[in-house]
């Protein structure tokens, strides 16, 4: 079961805000910059990021109907700012952790395992 709805509101004004500070620079602490489908407006969200092969997983810990991933599937790209960098993705899958969860450092599983986690998006790097 993801993370229940009514914490997203704390989350979203208060923990994120602070998350936003040290998120980029320590890792997996990292930040989406993705556009809003309707407003088109830049939105930066911390997030968890584990690299994998040609890319990145995150943990869809709220589930996937979340802004910021239906905002990286409409525009169908978007940026992660990870170790103080700037990386463009694109190809974003929706999997279920299920079938990706080897993806995952294996130290995160037991905190992916409480919250019973459904599932995760793949995304890959676009190329240079």
């Amino acid at each position: 079961m993801p993370i229940p709805k009514f914490i997203t509101g704390f989350n979203k004004h208060v923990t994120n805000r602070l998350f936003l500070i040290i998120a980029g620079w320590l890792g997996p602490f990292s930040v989406i910059n993705h556009v809003g489908r309707r407003s088109g407006r830049t939105y930066r969200t911390p997030v968890l990021t584990f690299p994998s092969g040609e890319g990145y997983v995150v943990a869809l810990t709220y589930g996937r109907d979340v802004d910021w991933v239906k905002n990286l599937l409409s525009a169908g790209r978007g940026e992660v700012e990870r170790g103080g960098l700037r990386v463009p993705v694109h190809s974003f899958r929706i999997a279920s952790y299920e079938e990706e969860g080897g993806l995952f450092p294996l130290w995160i599983h037991p905190s992916l395992w409480m919250i019973s986690l459904k599932d995760c998006l793949y995304m890959e790097k676009m190329p240079v």
